[in-house]
């Protein structure tokens, strides 16, 4: 008797839409289905401390007998994939993309495996998470962000907290619009909303047929007008706090995502930075403990010059 399919799903959404607040809800989550993740760079994701039990090469041990995986999706998705399968022998296979990731190139490179390797999983979907406070400007601006939703056979609405009822509708509106009998859901925080999200993320549905073809069809009358440039900033002095908070609020424009650690000058606590969709803070987390203090940033935006980014950075220092 051969034996089942694996289930593959993909986690899509642009740069700090939430997906891996979901992950780690999903993940926190009592079930009895062993999930194995996989991420680009398992620095870069952040799964809860609380969560990992083990780490062991690129892969951590997570609670709930899941497992997370590094692997780097250019080159070896696939191997990955059948890789963690026969080492973890997880019930469901979970990619979380890259934010500027267009889920299709994935979805239509199962079409082109071999024969082995289509045998150990089969494709489940592709679930989108849908900022409501920056969706509609990214809809408007970003064309990978319209490929993530042509893609998605499921939307997940984030952050409704955080906007009025007027921008939910808008978003509702914009969405059916575009794809007006794909799902959208929202899960509140609560054990029964998070349940709900386990088995919406971890059911099997069908990756939606005619998102390659429009894909295809809006690149070929689509010059790229932007490049997306990720540029990191590593630096052990300590930065002022307001000089560093003025300077990402006048780059709002370009940046889609800053995240990281900093050296606040004056404070005995790591900070962290972040920008997400519309929200932009710093705030103060544990003692650095055994760690040097250091900032460590990333920032993911339009265009960005890196050398001009860190003289900037620079700028902001206490000493």
């Amino acid at each position: 008797m051969s034996t089942p399919r694996v289930p593959f799903t993909i986690l899509t959404g642009f740069l700090g839409s939430g997906k891996t607040t979901v992950l780690n809800r999903v993940l926190g989550f009592e079930h009895d289905r062993r999930v194995a993740v996989l991420v680009n760079e398992l620095g870069r994701v952040a799964i809860d401390s609380r969560l990992i039990i083990n780490r062991g090469g690129d892969v951590l041990e997570l609670a709930g007998g899941c497992v997370c995986c590094k692997i780097d999706v250019k080159n070896d998705l696939w191997d990955g994939i059948v890789d963690i399968i026969d080492r973890s022998k997880p019930h469901h296979v979970v990619l979380e993309t890259t934010g500027i990731a267009e889920p299709d190139a994935i979805v239509d490179g199962v079409e082109r495996l071999p024969a082995e390797a289509r045998k150990k999983f089969s494709m489940a979907g592709v679930a989108c998470v849908v900022d409501a406070q920056a969706a509609l400007d990214h809809i408007d601006r970003r064309e990978e962000v319209l490929a993530q939703i042509e893609s998605a056979d499921r939307f997940m609405l984030s952050k409704l907290d955080l906007v009025d009822a007027e921008q939910v509708r808008r978003v509702h509106e914009r969405l059916a619009q575009l794809k007006p009998d794909t799902e959208r859901a929202a899960f509140p925080q609560s054990a029964e909303g998070t349940a709900a999200l386990v088995s919406w993320l971890l059911e099997r549905r069908s990756p939606n047929p005619e998102s390659s073809r429009r894909k295809r069809r809006h690149h070929d009358h689509h010059d790229h007008l932007h490049q997306v440039v990720a540029a990191s900033f590593v630096d052990s002095a300590p930065l002022l706090r307001e000089p560093l908070l003025e300077m990402v609020e006048g780059m709002r424009e370009k940046l889609f995502r800053v995240k990281g650690y900093v050296n606040v000058a004056g404070e005995a606590r790591r900070g962290y930075l972040e920008l997400a969709g519309s929200n932009l803070e710093l705030r103060l987390a544990d003692d650095w403990g055994d760690a040097t203090a250091r900032t460590e940033l990333v920032f993911i935006g339009d265009g960005l010059d890196e050398s001009a980014l860190r003289r900037q950075l620079w700028a902001c220092r206490a000493a």
